[in-house]
């Protein structure tokens, strides 16, 4: 009978155990798929300002207010990350692209299940992920992405099928974009060094944000 907005608790508890606080971003439009108007934008941006960074946690449908939130963060340099379907709206707000054709053996509902991913030794991920060049990560999306889909990010992890795991965007404070879910991840200590760093960034912008001039 209802109709509801989630924001997932697993990410709630990371982010408070970090030492941050977590607020959830709700759309100012009625309907979430569709684009705002510049009232309803006016309002969104309000919201906005209050956070000093952005957790795109993904989901089963793509709202207009979420690929807002990843435009905006990227134009103001405003620490990003996106899991999963996240950062198919990080893509997206720069005019890439996804795969249509899903692939429903990357669509492993376990929270237990891991496969190898490779990670570019330049990155910044490779250095939050313990130096490792490769590193086992959950695998619960079933929409794919190729190189070629990409064109306004820094790839730095495919698998072993080739597919992009995780984007990046080298010259901003914090802006990444990863196909799994690093909060469930509980067995994995490593995986919290990114939203370690992610919250450090957040800090380092709420500084720059209030300094008096």
């Amino acid at each position: 009978m209802w109709n509801k907005q989630k924001i997932t608790d697993d990410f709630r508890k990371i982010i408070i155990k970090n030492g941050a606080v977590a607020i959830g971003v709700l759309p100012t439009n009625i309907n979430y798929n569709e684009a705002m108007k510049s009232q309803e934008a006016e309002k969104f941006n309000k919201i906005l300002n209050l956070c000093d960074g952005f957790i795109l946690q993904g989901g089963w449908q793509t709202g207009e207010h979420e690929i807002y939130v990843a435009k905006y963060a990227i134009e103001n340099d405003i620490p990003l990350l996106g899991t999963c379907c996240g950062l198919n709206y990080i893509l997206f707000s720069q005019g890439d692209t996804v795969q249509k054709e899903r692939d429903e053996s990357h669509h492993i509902y376990d929270r237990n299940y891991r496969h190898d991913i490779i990670i570019d030794e330049t990155s910044r991920l490779y250095k939050l992920l313990g130096n490792n060049k490769k590193v086992k990560v959950n695998s619960i999306h079933n929409v794919m992405i190729k190189d070629s889909d990409v064109n306004h990010f820094d790839i730095v992890a495919h698998d072993s099928n080739g597919f992009v795991e995780a984007v990046e965007l080298k010259n901003k404070k914090f802006c990444l974009g990863l196909k799994w879910h690093p909060e469930i991840m509980d067995n994995v200590d490593i995986m919290e060094n990114i939203f370690k760093e992610f919250i450090k960034s957040c800090d380092e912008y709420n500084k720059i944000k209030n300094r008096p001039f």
